[in-house]
């Protein structure tokens, strides 16, 4: 593509770029993203907000600014000359814009750089030669090989769909700020308005159009974009509507045999790690068994859906598991507040264990049980917890439940133990 070609396209994405009305403010501030000379990377899923969030990010540079999306079919081609053309496009704007000096500085943002070839190498040419460089990324593989390549020279923020926080801004509701004195109407308001959250997910047009069925369109476009990566679309799709469907559960290569017809272990490994790939699936190993094979390799692990709004509208004929996906809830906002994540099984079980990020000590103790009224469930839920905790030599441990709250003291092997037992959204609140 010649330049004359190019600058048209690249002027139509500034146009498009610009409109920065009806953005939702994230609980991360863009400010946070701004210091420091390094090369910044989004990661998240598709639809999760990146590019919007680039836009609040753009808003409070004094500069040159320059947004590509590589999305585009048509940039994608490009090579080296087309490169050089947008490099030269970007200096011309900054000479027409300073008439005595060229000093203003460039900032490139480049959306989902993951679709242009041997993009790290034009990257890394750019940032040496003094531009701001802002990245986004819909593929986690990208993270690790972005850190690799870009060592003391990156930050990368993972950005997910919006958390329940986030949800109450778009719906135009004031977030409390003392939880401790909520009224009785107050919190019946905020439990109201969690149930439809939890119904819907926390993509942002989902919430915005309160429409669950683009939660199935995200599905399908994702899978699709396999294809150019060689993968079987249609045992891709039985695969990830089995493991939504049972978000939450343990599984087993042979039953995703069954499921999927793919009876090769290393095709099945593949599929999943594309799954994983693109945040439409995580995987969570079982911490104990996880430290008695320090390989990893087939250690059990639970599968967790990249977003609760895709159990109904990926298969809404399957019989609703309501504390799955109240369990799958809990992870995904761990995840946002950069936990290690694992879970615990040993005579019974825990929903999470977790580290903090960068530390290699387990530091809490959480079950998710949506209904904790019976005296079953409570018992199971106890136990699983008191087990945990004297595992790891905690005295603290939280049961999050739909809307009970206590406080539970019981004797563990190791010494009396407090449970808190709390609501999930004011949790998710804190």
């Amino acid at each position: 593509m010649q330049k004359l070609e190019l600058f048209p396209l690249i002027l139509s994405y500034q146009t498009s770029f610009n409109k920065i009305s009806d953005l939702v403010p994230r609980n991360i501030s863009p400010n946070c993203f701004l210091e420091g000379s390094e090369i910044k990377l989004i990661s998240g899923p598709s639809h999760a907000g990146k590019t919007s969030f680039l836009r609040q990010v753009a808003s409070n540079l004094e500069g040159i600014k320059l947004y590509i999306n590589f999305e585009d079919s048509q940039i994608q081609k490009l090579g080296p000359e087309g490169l050089q053309a947008i490099e030269e496009i970007a200096a011309n704007i900054r000479k027409k814009r300073s008439e005595k000096d060229e000093t203003d500085q460039i900032f490139y943002l480049l959306d989902e750089i993951h679709n242009l070839a041997e993009w790290e190498n034009w990257v890394d040419r750019l940032h040496r030669q003094g531009a701001e460089i802002f990245l986004t990324t819909s593929r986690s593989k990208l993270i690790n090989q972005f850190s690799s390549k870009f060592a003391g020279r990156c930050r990368i923020l993972k950005l997910f769909p919006f958390s329940f926080k986030e949800y109450l801004r778009i719906r135009g509701a004031r977030i409390p700020a003392q939880l401790s004195f909520l009224t009785p109407s107050r919190s019946d308001e905020l439990l109201c308005m969690f149930l439809q959250y939890f119904e819907s997910g926390g993509f942002p047009d989902v919430v915005k159009k309160r429409d669950i069925r683009l939660c199935r369109e995200y599905f399908e476009e994702d899978l699709q974009k396999g294809a150019a990566d060689g993968y079987d679309i249609q045992k891709l799709k039985e695969l990830a509507i089995f493991l939504i469907s049972n978000m939450a559960s343990e599984y087993s290569l042979d039953t995703l045999k069954k499921v999927s017809g793919i009876e090769n272990e290393e095709l099945i490994s593949s599929h999943l790690e594309y799954l994983e790939d693109i945040f439409l699936l995580y995987r969570v190993p079982n911490h104990n068994l996880l430290q008695e094979n320090r390989s990893g390799k087939d250690t059990p692990s639970k599968i967790y859906a990249g977003d609760t709004g895709l159990f109904k509208a990926v298969y809404p004929g399957y019989p609703d598991s309501l504390g799955l996906r109240f369990e799958n809830l809990v992870f995904l906002e761990l995840l946002r507040r950069e936990k290690q994540i694992f879970y615990f099984r040993n005579k019974r079980e825990c929903d999470f264990v977790i580290k903090e990020k960068d530390s290699q000590r387990i530091s809490a103790a959480i079950q998710a049980s949506v209904c904790f009224g019976s005296p079953t469930v409570r018992e199971r839920e106890v136990l699983g917890l008191t087990e945990a905790l004297d595992e790891y030599g905690l005295e603290k441990g939280l049961i999050l439940t739909m809307d009970d709250e206590e406080t539970v003291k019981v004797e563990g092997k190791s010494g009396k133990k407090i449970i808190m037992v709390k609501p999930v959204w004011k949790w998710m609140m804190e």
